[in-house]
This record gives C-alpha cells, sequence and structure tokens, in this order.
C-alpha cells in the first residue's frame, strides 16, 4: 500500500493495467491487484449524484451511457464536447484529458493537474460557477461531467452583442465579483480569469470556468505563492504573474479588471478591437495593459465624456483594479460591496437580481488585503 501512496495513486487511475502499476510491485502483486480491482469499480448509476457521488470506473469493453453530440471546445490538453446521458436524459458538457498508458508517461503531469481540477470543482457551488455533475475513468481517458452547456463565452459575446443587451451586461460587474469573493472565500485562486474562460448562458448570465491552473491554498497560511509560474495568459495576467513575483488573490482582480476593461469598452459603444488599436497607438504603444499606464489613464479619461457616464463609476474600479501595486487593489469582497450600491433613484445597475440579496454576500473572504480602501463611487 505505501508503494502506492508514495507515487500518488488515486481512484483516478483505476482501472489499472500491468503496464500503469508501479514499477517495483512483485508480480503476485501486481496479478492480484488487476483481478480484484473490479471491487471498487463504480458503475453507470454514481455517475450523475453530483458532489454526493464516486468517481465512476468503465472498463475496456463496459458500456459508458453517455452520447457524444459535438466539440465544445479544445484545449492544450483535453477537449470539451457536450454528451446526452442515456441514463437521465440531460445534456452535459464534458472535458476529457487522455490518460497515461504507462506509469510515470509523459502525459502523467496533465493528468495530474486535470484530477486537481475535478477536485476543486467538486468543492465550489455557485450560481455563477460551473457545476460538478460527476466524473469517470475509463481505458483512455479521466473525465468530467459539468452543467450548463453554455450559449457561448464572454468573448464571443462581447463582439455580438448591442445597445439592446447593454442591461444584461452591465449586470456582469456584480454577478462576476460575487463569483470571485465566492472563490477566494473557499481558498481557490482561479489564475486564469478571462473572457474565454466565463461562459454565458441566456437567464443564467455569467459563469466562471476552467480551473485547470486554480490553486487550493485551503492548507496554506495565505494565497500568496512564489517561484515559476505553471501558466498564464499574457493579455490578462497581473504583472507580478508576468515577473514570476509573489502573487495572491490580487492577481485574480487584476485579470478581471482586464475583462472589466474589455466590458467598458463595448458599454462606451466602441467595438472590442477598438481596446488593442488604442494600446498600440498610444503611450508607450504597448498593447499589453500592464506595460502602458500612460494609455490606459488616457482611454479611462476619455470614456468619462462618452456614452452613458452613469457608467463612469466602473472606470474607477477598474483603475484601482489595474493597480500595478497588488496592495493597492481592492479585494473581490469590497468589489462585490461596490457593485451592489443603487444609484440616485435606488436601481443597481450593476448587479443581476440573483446576487442583489445581502444573504449572496461572502464578507469573510480570505483574501490578503482586506482593508483596502476601495472607493466604489
Amino acid at each position: 500500500m505505501s508503494t502506492f501512496v508514495d507515487v500518488g495513486f488515486s481512484d483516478y487511475d483505476f482501472p489499472v493495467t500491468a503496464k500503469s502499476l508501479p514499477p517495483d510491485l512483485n508480480p503476485k502483486a501486481r496479478s492480484d491487484f488487476i483481478k480484484n480491482q473490479t471491487a471498487v469499480l463504480t458503475k453507470s448509476l454514481n455517475l450523475e449524484k453530483r458532489e454526493g457521488g464516486q468517481h465512476c470506473f468503465f472498463e475496456k469493453d463496459e458500456y459508458l451511457p453517455l452520447q457524444g453530440e459535438g466539440i465544445l471546445g479544445v484545449g492544450g490538453f483535453g477537449q470539451v464536447d457536450k454528451v446526452l446521458s442515456l441514463i437521465s436524459f440531460k445534456k452535459y458538457a464534458r472535458k476529457r484529458v487522455l490518460r497515461t498508458t504507462a506509469f510515470g508517461g509523459r502525459n502523467a503531469p496533465a493528468q495530474r493537474a486535470f484530477i486537481k481540477e475535478i477536485e476543486i470543482l467538486k468543492r465550489l457551488k455557485h450560481w455563477h460557477i460551473v457545476e460538478f455533475v460527476g466524473s469517470y475513468t475509463d481505458h483512455k481517458y479521466i473525465a468530467v461531467l459539468m452543467e450548463p452547456i453554455a450559449d457561448m463565452d464572454l468573448a464571443t459575446y462581447l463582439q455580438h452583442t448591442d445597445k439592446a443587451k447593454h442591461r444584461e451586461l452591465r449586470t456582469f460587474f456584480g454577478c462576476l465579483s460575487r463569483a470571485l469573493e465566492f472563490l477566494h472565500q473557499q481558498s481557490i485562486r482561479h489564475k486564469d480569469i478571462k473572457p474565454r474562460n466565463i461562459l454565458y448562458e441566456a437567464g443564467r448570465g455569467v459563469l466562471l470556468t476552467d480551473f485547470g491552473l486554480a490553486l487550493d491554498f485551503t492548507e496554506a497560511s495565505r494565497s500568496t505563492t512564489m517561484g515559476m509560474v505553471d501558466g498564464m495568459t499574457p493579455k490578462y495576467c497581473a504583472p507580478e504573474v508576468a515577473a514570476e513575483e509573489p502573487r495572491s488573490t490580487s492577481s485574480d482582480i487584476y485579470s478581471l479588471g482586464i475583462v472589466f476593461l474589455e466590458m467598458i469598452v463595448v458599454l462606451k459603444d466602441q467595438p472590442i478591437e477598438y481596446l488593442q488599436t488604442y494600446f498600440e497607438t498610444h503611450g508607450s504603444n504597448n498593447r499589453l495593459v500592464r506595460k502602458n499606464d500612460e494609455a490606459l489613464e488616457s482611454l479611462l479619461t476619455e470614456f468619462e465624456n462618452t456614452a452613458v457616464t452613469s457608467d463612469n463609476r466602473v472606470l474607477k474600479w477598474i483603475k484601482q483594479m489595474l493597480q500595478q501595486n497588488q496592495k493597492l487593489r481592492p479585494t473581490a469582497a469590497s468589489l462585490s460591496e461596490g457593485c451592489t450600491l443603487p444609484d440616485e433613484n435606488g436601481i443597481r445597475h450593476f448587479i443581476g437580481i440573483c446576487c442583489s440579496s445581502p444573504d449572496d454576500s461572502f464578507s469573510e473572504a480570505s483574501d490578503d488585503y482586506q482593508d483596502d480602501g476601495f472607493d466604489p463611487l
């Protein structure tokens, strides 16, 4: 047993073959393990029991009660497709990665990262975060089932939205802030917030997804990490992430600030491409926001006098979220609170009714900087 513990063997490694077992097992132990593994293989009825269910195992010739209905997206290590459950007849998004076929094989790091992603997703229950349905392993893949199947991601939404959608778009500021507040309260850093990792479903709004780079700091004293970065999206990452300096939940705030900047560009009646063009022709001419403070400052000033001026409250939030010094950025909790404040007519423009209740507040969030001096008005 110690051999399996030492190499990090878990439920996700079933079902096994002789090739995929640790090499130092003696032949009898290897044979017995393969023969008796069926005792722990959970079958189809457990597949959709959500956080109360167990990881399921399907052997090579065993019936898998899922019918593929088309690819939704492809990433560096895996694929997301739409599937129909032949048990409940519900439709889910399924994310799969190839299993490591040999012990310590080249796909092992991707497999470990995916297992971590599944474990994080199982802990998260929030209206604006994709929901874990179940997970399984077969002879070829490790997979997780999630819902909902979104209509599009936020990047696509921003490309195609028009003025008729602006009222809905305004609510995304508060709903995303609430989702991030909840995430940090659960001691999770997302680490890759960007429009492609935010889904949109009509009637539900926006949902954070893709926790492949996320960090669970439950066992740590704080969220700050140091050393090499295990992945980033340059356009949306915070300065301290790009520089591989100490980073924390505040780095998520910076990434969300870039997303907010793209949202306000659309609310100010400009196409999303306007942002890159503006940065390439102003300040240092660098299209990366973190490397062009002068362009950011001039753009926010320019927007103060355009389109709907009641949206200018968001410009102040963005300026504070995109501070180079991470200690000066607001926490997700204070940002959420700012989004709930009504205007002079008592209307809350920047948050959906789904997140307006005081019961949805997570004021005890585990951010590093609670007294942030955030000015929401």
